[in-house]
């Protein structure tokens, strides 16, 4: 009886060791509140025709405890459940599921969605499927940010 006991005791300890401590929780909420906000870049690309405009818009929306990224305009149209890590400085956001879109116009399956950093005060976003003006991917865009 003893040795059971103590066998318990012992994986009782072992698995509450090997818990997530509340303090990484907690640094994942600084992160979101840090970055809160929603970001943004709208690309206009001109008439596609006499009837038709050329635009593309990206949205990354980052509350206290989600985040979305979604994409509006030509050959596009998505919103993502994504996750983020990172410091102040930069933060990779992460792919999780899809809330909605079209099969014809969503991009190809990314670990990655995006990379946002900071620089002189400015925010920008890089990403393998979000063009430039010149469409060009994964290259440094300014982003708007509105809190």
């Amino acid at each position: 009886m003893k040795k059971i006991f103590f066998i318990l005791t012992a994986l009782s300890i072992i698995s509450c060791k090997s818990l997530p401590k509340e303090s990484s929780k907690d640094s994942g909420n600084s992160l979101h509140t840090q970055w809160k906000g929603k970001y943004s870049i709208s690309h206009d690309f001109g008439k596609l025709d006499e009837n038709a405009e050329m635009t593309l818009d990206y949205d990354l929306t980052i509350t206290k405890d989600s985040c979305t990224f979604g994409g509006l305009g030509y050959k596009t149209f998505f919103t993502d459940v994504c996750s983020i890590t990172g410091n102040e400085k930069q933060i990779i956001v992460k792919y999780i599921s899809q809330i909605e879109g079209n099969p014809m116009t969503n991009h190809l399956p990314t670990d990655t969605l995006a990379v946002v950093f900071r620089k002189d005060g400015k925010y920008f976003l890089q990403s393998e499927i979000v063009p430039n003006k010149d469409w060009q991917y994964n290259t440094p865009i300014l982003l708007k940010k509105k809190s």
